[in-house]
């Protein structure tokens, strides 16, 4: 539901999903720093995250990531110079490149996934694991494409 605020501002679902994005991932980047010595800007973590997802085409996680295939290009070059992926060829079509994790790549994806349950748990100490259950479930049903107006 929109509401406003004292100023007329509408309180947009978009703002609030923004938000609850930027404190999972300064949660994250918080704990990879604490825990690691590590952080990644936000645009090479998507990429980790797709990756992690079991996303290896380039061209793909434009797609998902909904960014410019010379954006994620940049990307996989600083996290491949960072020893975090590897470009190598598709096993299953010679013609392709995949992306892959390096070993130290896999190693920051276990701390990193160790991070968000550890984000989780404190977000259920503050909210409610209720309320967290619920946000997991809202999040995770299918809205179909975007609206067309």
């Amino acid at each position: 539901m929109i509401e406003e605020d004292q100023e007329g501002y509408a309180h947009a679902l978009a703002r609030t999903l923004l938000h609850a994005y930027y404190w999972v991932d300064d949660g994250l980047q918080n704990y990879m720093r604490a825990h690691a010595d590590f952080t990644l800007p936000r645009a090479q973590s998507m990429l980790m995250v797709c990756i992690g997802d079991g996303v290896h085409q380039q061209t793909k996680m434009a797609e998902v990531l909904q960014v410019s295939k010379q954006a994620v290009q940049q990307g996989v070059r600083e996290l491949t110079a960072k020893g975090l992926v590897e470009v190598v060829a598709d096993p299953h079509n010679g013609r392709r490149k995949i992306v892959q994790f390096t070993e130290r790549g896999s190693a920051m994806r276990e701390v990193a996934r160790q991070g968000i349950l550890e984000l989780e748990r404190e977000l259920a100490e503050r909210i409610g694991r209720d309320r967290v259950g619920l946000l997991h479930d809202i999040l995770d049903v299918d809205w179909g494409s975007p609206p067309q107006f």
